[in-house]
């Protein structure tokens, strides 16, 4: 996965069509991302600010939140605004679109000392496992890595790869969100302090017109969802492998097998393809 000094998006692999279609993002890399983006500002960080402790980062986000309070400087309220508007546009374009639109939300609904008792609230729909057994996801992935290393049919790689980029992925998110749900009230309450909740609203009402995801991004999503919803793109293959087997064999012998449902397949219904499994 390559990335430039001037880009917070990694770049997404061009493999195969019907492959793997990126390499799963690394949890120091999506941290970075969101630091830079969000309380950073999008700028490089020196030798002196790379230590990540959240006072570190909760300094830039003040910083940032006192510029865009700030009105009546326009022009330095304009420049960080768009800067702001083109690091979300960014960061639309990756897997944390979702965590993204959950701490702008958690921004938004953050209480304000001139707000009406009447003001709406947000509802956040990140979805992710906060009672993850990792320790027996780890082990899953090992054993269908194992699995992989010893197939030779290319079907069957394809969807074992899935299997694993979408748990790999899923472990990663879940880690994560679970990390940004511990760190937003501590953010929030920091900023309360510093006198600079209406940059903080700024920040969450800042909304650049989205984009449709790449294909790229829509396949690396469903196989992380698929993962978090124990859909295994392998079992299926191997479900639907079974059912073709048996489907033949018995044709082979002149008697008729009833599928999943009890019933006898007629002759004009397709049997399943493996490749679309």
């Amino acid at each position: 996965m390559e990335t430039s000094t001037t880009s917070v998006v990694p770049s997404v692999g061009t493999g195969e069509e019907d492959g793997l279609r990126a390499h799963p993002p690394k949890l120091s890399f999506v941290n970075s991302v969101m630091r830079r983006s969000l309380f950073g500002g999008g700028r490089q960080i020196t030798t002196a600010e790379s230590d990540p402790r959240p006072e570190i980062e909760l300094r830039l986000l003040r910083r940032r939140c006192q510029v865009l309070g700030r009105f009546r400087a326009r022009r330095r309220y304009a420049d960080e605004r768009q800067r702001l508007e083109g690091e979300i546009k960014l960061i639309r374009q990756t897997l944390g679109v979702d965590l993204l639109e959950h701490i702008m939300t958690t921004f938004y609904n953050a209480p304000r000392e001139d707000e009406s008792p009447e003001a709406t609230r947000k509802v956040s729909s990140v979805k992710y496992n906060r009672q993850l057994d990792t320790p027996s996801m780890v082990e899953d992935i090992k054993a269908l890595q194992v699995t992989l290393d010893a197939t030779e049919n290319m079907y069957e790689q394809r969807a074992l790869e899935e299997d694993v980029t979408g748990k790999i992925l899923w472990l990663l998110w879940c880690g994560i969100c679970a990390e940004v749900d511990e760190l937003l009230p501590k953010v929030v309450n920091y900023i309360q302090r510093e006198g600079a909740m209406r940059g903080l609203l700024q920040i969450s009402m800042v909304n650049p017109p989205s984009t449709e995801p790449s294909d790229d991004q829509a396949h690396l999503q469903r196989v992380m969802y698929d993962a978090g919803a124990d859909i295994s793109k392998y079992q299926l293959w191997v479900d639907g492998r079974a059912r073709e087997q048996a489907k033949w064999s018995g044709t082979n012998r002149g008697t008729p097998t009833l599928d999943d449902q009890g019933t006898t397949p007629s002759a004009s219904r397709q049997a399943p393809s493996t490749a679309a499994v």
